[in-house]
């Protein structure tokens, strides 16, 4: 029988918290955040979390782990042991589509990457926050897997929008990437804004969607799209189409 990676997790946890380089992380971490210079040792950092009646002090310590976080691997390895029982919590609600192993590994794989993109505004309910965003992250990567297999490809082909079957009367899809097409052809947009824009109002990709095929922030993403369609309008209405 296979070890699963919460195991696996445990298990360097165990290794990693007896050893003189958990001592040596902790002085370290005091020495870039005087909130954690309240605990003398990671199993005291632990228990804190343990004790439901100091809720502020959880988002505190928590939130300052996760600002070490983004360069520090023990920091990491530490949020996610504080997480545990909360990524376990996914992990069996992703087992709904998946097998158990490759649950874990995508709550794992999401949690590693929005810690490391926490934003530091959201200083209140921070582990209910980034439980919440891990588990967007898992259920838009299911979303887009869905979306694969029913036949949708990671980059619309602006190039090919001709190659759109026409029939007697043009569905509003098809008459917006006609019109994307026109925007690209008179440099309103960039290629890549059309294909922005006919992702999420042609495709039905969410912004998040959008923002993990392009490897951009979903505000990114967003803003581009936004500013696409203004343009995409404006000449629309020039040319008497409405998009």
């Amino acid at each position: 029988m296979t070890t699963d990676l919460f195991t696996l997790l445990d298990r360097d946890w165990q290794s990693w918290s007896c050893r003189p380089d958990a001592r040596q992380a902790l002085v370290r971490w005091q020495a870039s955040d005087v909130r954690l210079r309240g605990v003398c040792s990671v199993d005291e950092l632990l228990a804190v979390f343990e004790d439901r009646a100091e809720r502020d002090e959880h988002d505190e310590l928590l939130f300052a782990l996760i600002g070490l976080a983004r360069v520090d691997a023990d920091a990491r390895r530490s949020v996610l042991r504080i997480l545990r029982s909360g990524l376990v919590a996914l992990a069996v609600r992703a087992r709904r589509w998946s097998d158990w192993d490759d649950a874990c590994s995508a709550v794992h794989a999401a949690a590693l990457d929005r810690i490391g993109r926490y934003p530091a505004h959201r200083t209140s309910r921070v582990a209910a926050n980034l439980l919440g965003d891990i588990w967007h992250s898992v259920w838009a990567e299911r979303q887009i897997e869905l979306r694969h297999r029913a036949g949708w490809t990671h980059r619309v082909d602006i190039d090919a929008i001709e190659t759109v079957a026409g029939r007697d009367e043009p569905g509003p899809g098809e008459e917006l990437m006609t019109l994307i097409g026109e925007a690209i052809r008179r440099r309103r947009i960039t290629p890549y804004d059309g294909r922005i824009v006919a992702l999420h109002r042609v495709f039905g990709f969410s912004n998040v969607e959008v923002a993990r095929i392009e490897g951009r922030q979903p505000c990114t993403i967003r803003k581009r799209r936004q500013d696409a369609e203004a343009a995409i309008t404006k000449l629309g209405r020039g040319i008497g189409v409405a998009p």
